[in-house]
């Protein structure tokens, strides 16, 4: 089991040595005896706090190293430093890791290892894919949209990780985080600022990093639509960068929804109208059913249309309904399409009609 980790004060340089190494080479016949004996066609192997034993057929059958754990076991504490960016040991469990091939000509070579040393290495080179490059969110101001870096250092120090599982999403500090956003944020965009969205949305981007993803467009500020219910007396706004869907009726905003947008394939941009509606059609690209569809584009270069609908799933051998995708809405995720959540598609489709205008902006 991999250990859990104790995340001591980041602002503390960690002066720590991550495994010692300790080889014992036997030259002569006599020292060899000392540390080595023979046993009923097994090996004795005399190590500090233990005498080992392993028949002479499974050394002959081991791969290069020969792993035995020591007997002192402590309780593997592990810290991140902010600095470098990387889990480093305090105390650890340790192993000894015996050369075979030493003991096929009679020697005794070893060295002592944490315990977990590989997985923290293979931790390390996960969080280094976090923060190897700066993080930008996407700021809205009218139709205006300014990036806000989060430069590499400023990356390490909100790091948090909560285990070296490579499972196990990292977290980062949200006080710190919101405290610089909002330190560069103009009085307006401070009105509209959302930190728990922007959290969020910066964790859930670095997570992506952390997994090998490409990072996507993190969302930061939200100053509303980018129209006024002025285009049409019935229409649906839909704004990429915030990934929301306004419904105007009569000149002002009946709802607000949570969306997702394109990925794969953007949402272009533009004025379309809704072209038809069906309470459920199927996609023979991505496989999957779509409650509430209405077409809004046909998208020549895929051969396809492109449509409002509720959020995309497949059924199981049993016939139940899953998100084989993931439930994604409020990321870009989609193939193009504008996918709804289930409890807004039904109510959206109920309120469009066929020729409305959809104006998706950036």
């Amino acid at each position: 089991m991999k250990p859990r980790i104790l995340v001591l004060p980041i602002f503390a340089l960690l002066l720590i040595t991550i495994s010692s190494f300790f080889t014992y080479q036997v030259f002569s016949y006599s020292q060899t005896k000392d540390l080595l004996g023979e046993q009923d066609s097994s090996l004795i192997l005399r190590l500090p706090d233990q005498e080992y034993v392993i028949s002479l057929a499974d050394l002959e059958a081991s791969p290069t190293e020969l792993v035995i754990p020591t007997h002192d076991n402590p309780i593997p504490k592990i810290s991140y430093n902010h600095t470098t960016g990387q889990l480093e040991s305090i105390i650890s469990p340790q192993d000894y890791i015996v050369d075979v091939e030493s003991l096929r000509k009679g020697e005794l070579s070893y060295v002592l290892r944490d315990r977990y040393t590989t997985s923290m290495d293979n931790f390390n080179q996960k969080l280094n894919q976090v923060y190897d490059s700066p993080l930008s969110i996407s700021l809205k101001d009218g139709g205006t949209v300014t990036e806000l870096v989060l430069a590499t250092p400023l990356l390490r120090s909100l790091i948090r990780p909560i285990s070296t599982d490579l499972l196990y999403p990292i977290d980062l500090d949200k006080e710190a985080l919101i405290s610089y956003i909002t330190s560069q944020l103009t009085p307006k965009q401070k009105k509209y600022f959302n930190p728990v969205v922007t959290y969020q949305n910066t964790k859930n981007a670095l997570n992506l990093r952390f997994m090998g993803n490409e990072t996507p467009v993190v969302l930061g500020v939200d100053d509303g639509p980018t129209s006024h219910g002025e285009k049409a007396p019935k229409y649906l706004e839909v704004d990429l960068s915030q990934q929301k869907m306004y419904f105007f009726i009569d000149g002002t905003i009946y709802k607000e929804y949570k969306i997702s947008t394109g990925i794969d394939y953007p949402t272009p941009v533009g004025e379309f109208h809704i072209l038809n509606k069906e309470p459920i059609a199927f996609s023979s690209i991505y496989n999957v059913w779509m409650p509430y569809w209405m077409a809004f584009k046909y998208a020549g270069d895929v051969g396809a249309y492109l449509g409002l609908h509720e959020i995309a799933y497949d059924l199981d051998a049993k016939g139940k309904p899953f998100y084989k995708h993931g439930y994604y809405i409020g990321d870009m995720m989609t193939g193009g399409c504008v996918a709804m959540e289930p409890k807004d598609s039904r109510e959206i489709f109920n309120l469009s009609d066929v020729g409305m205008l959809v104006r998706i902006v950036k």
